[in-house]
């Protein structure tokens, strides 16, 4: 298996900014360097849209998983905010309805609820499965399976620690790693 890992954002483009200044861009950014890391370890092939803090438009992220040989999944990584501190958890995004990627979302959704019980799951379950579903741009333009993982809330306080904390995200690489591998 071959696959594209997404750290959102970059350059210009901040993504959100915690109360301390901490940068999403930053933070997707080494935890997809993790899963990279964890790829490659494991035997597996894998490519980055970006390795470092530069921009690329959403079409260019697309176009690098798509004109890549042999990618079969393309996984997005993020940091959620909101206006209320007090949001937190994560989230796994796929496109509406079923698709090949609804499985490869829950197995995600599951080794991070298993490795971080204390941080909450955001569903909707109203069609069985854990993911949250919307047309994100790098969903839908993307000819293999795409997941978007928001890690947790950047403007939440007690998560943005947990953000900063290489050792966290260490942990949250593995997680999505275990994930997206698991067949």
């Amino acid at each position: 298996m071959k696959y594209c890992i997404d750290p959102g954002h970059g350059f210009s483009d901040p993504g959100a900014i915690g109360s301390t200044g901490l940068k999403e861009k930053d933070v997707v950014l080494s935890i997809s360097k993790f899963v990279l890391l964890g790829l490659q370890q494991s035997g597996h092939d894998g490519i980055l849209t970006r390795e470092g803090d530069f921009a690329r438009t959403l079409q260019e992220r697309c176009d690098i998983a798509n004109n890549t040989d042999g990618v079969d999944r393309f996984v997005s990584i993020h940091a959620n905010s909101f206006s209320d501190p007090a949001a937190n958890g994560f989230e796994v995004w796929t496109s509406p309805g079923w698709t090949p990627a609804d499985p490869i979302a829950t197995n995600v959704f599951n080794y991070v609820r298993e490795t971080f019980p204390n941080l909450r799951g955001r569903v909707d379950a109203s069609d069985g499965d854990p993911d949250k579903e919307s047309k994100f741009y790098v969903l839908i333009h993307t000819n293999m399976p795409a997941i978007l993982v928001e890690t947790a809330f950047i403007s939440n306080p007690k998560e943005q620690a947990w953000l900063r904390d290489v050792g966290w995200q260490m942990r949250m690489a593995g997680a999505i790693l275990s994930g997206i591998t698991t067949p």
